[in-house]
């Protein structure tokens, strides 16, 4: 028996319970990361498995595991994207759904719990996948519990993450001021301009140990993402669910922005009070959603191509993706790409 129900999937009191995963091992964001960090052993073998080249869509990974709160239960990992990077597809859904089907009925599965099948991060339609969870599903003797997307277990969640403690570092004060800044000029956080600022105070000079790579929107790095979840709850909200989108609007607390500030002016060293004047400096201009992409995606083709000229920075970008080709004008590519150029102190970094 399907039940369609709403909260946090993993206090549900089902023995299975459903994680949807990528095939590359990376638990970074999304139900995934909670599953990631209350099923640590069932992570490693995943993690094992996804090296090994066993975990495939249309296949599931069973673990049993153990949490000291939760007890023990068996978490049915299932592919619903190959890469991390990309959009979860309905096929990969229904293939997924059909080998589901088979395994409650051949292990006598009793109850099972299952959260809305990539309809996070994964992007799909959870009016087209719910159709398919029951077409599948329907006939199971199990008790089935779908956790459909409920924007009440964010405020729930959100509740529950101002409770824990959180340390400031230089890192996470830095992009935190950098943030409030931004936010100042008239425009708002969120995992896109988060990355974008991250960038810049990295290649400035300031070592944050991030790795970015070429992204639909520029450069990016799931560390950003991992520093604002720990800053979560405490500095900011918005990533309860660990699934915001990328343009998604994450909330300041402003109340922490002098405690923030304080540590900016007493605990960082002159380099890198320099490194964040400069870092606000370098984005004057180039506050817009549009502009930070534009501006990010040249430096960053720059880093990689230090000798590019103009020409062949237009045509990197305009290959990046469909996306830049359309949206980017030449002008918008030769004014960011005048910027870095022109910049001293990004000069050291691209000559």
């Amino acid at each position: 028996m399907i039940r369609f129900v709403t909260g946090n999937l993993l206090d549900a009191k089902a023995d299975a319970l459903v994680n949807t995963v990528n095939t590359v091992g990376v638990m970074g964001k999304g139900i995934a990361l909670q599953f990631k960090e209350a099923f640590l052993n069932n992570y490693k073998i995943y993690k094992d498995a996804c090296k090994n080249g066993v975990v495939t869509t249309g296949e599931l990974l069973v673990v049993k595991d153990q949490n000291a709160i939760l007890g023990e239960k068996l978490i049915v990992n299932f592919p619903t994207k190959k890469h991390w990077k990309q959009p979860s597809r309905y096929e990969y859904i229904e293939a997924g759904l059909q080998e589901l089907a088979r395994y409650i009925d051949n292990n006598d599965i009793k109850s099972i719990a299952l959260p809305p099948l990539g309809c996070g991060n994964g992007g799909l339609d959870w009016s087209i996948v719910k159709p398919m969870i029951e077409k599948y599903l329907a006939n199971s003797n199990a008790d089935i519990y779908v956790y459909e997307p409920n924007s009440a277990v964010k405020t729930l969640l959100q509740k529950q993450e101002t409770t824990k403690k959180v340390k400031l570092t230089s890192a996470r004060a830095m992009l935190l001021y950098a943030l409030f800044h931004y936010e100042a000029l008239g425009e708002y956080s969120s995992l896109f301009s988060a990355n974008k600022l991250a960038y810049f105070l990295q290649r400035i000079g300031e070592d944050l140990k991030l790795k970015f790579e070429a992204h639909i929107y520029g450069p990016y790095a799931l560390g950003v993402e991992h520093v604002l979840y720990a800053l979560n709850g405490t500095y900011l909200n918005g990533l309860e669910q660990r699934e915001a989108k990328a343009f998604e609007s994450l909330k300041l607390n402003y109340d922490k922005f002098e405690e923030v500030k304080a540590f900016v002016n007493n605990e960082l060293n002159s380099e890198q009070k320099k490194r964040l004047k400069n870092l606000i400096e370098f984005i004057n201009g180039f506050e817009s959603e549009l502009s930070l992409e534009v501006l990010a995606s040249v430096a960053y083709l720059l880093d990689k191509n230090p000798g590019y000229s103009l020409t062949q920075t237009i045509d990197g970008i305009f290959s990046w993706n469909d996306r830049k080709r359309k949206l980017f004008k030449e002008r918008y590519i030769e004014i960011a790409y005048n910027h870095v150029r022109n910049n001293s102190y990004q000069q050291e970094l691209f000559n």
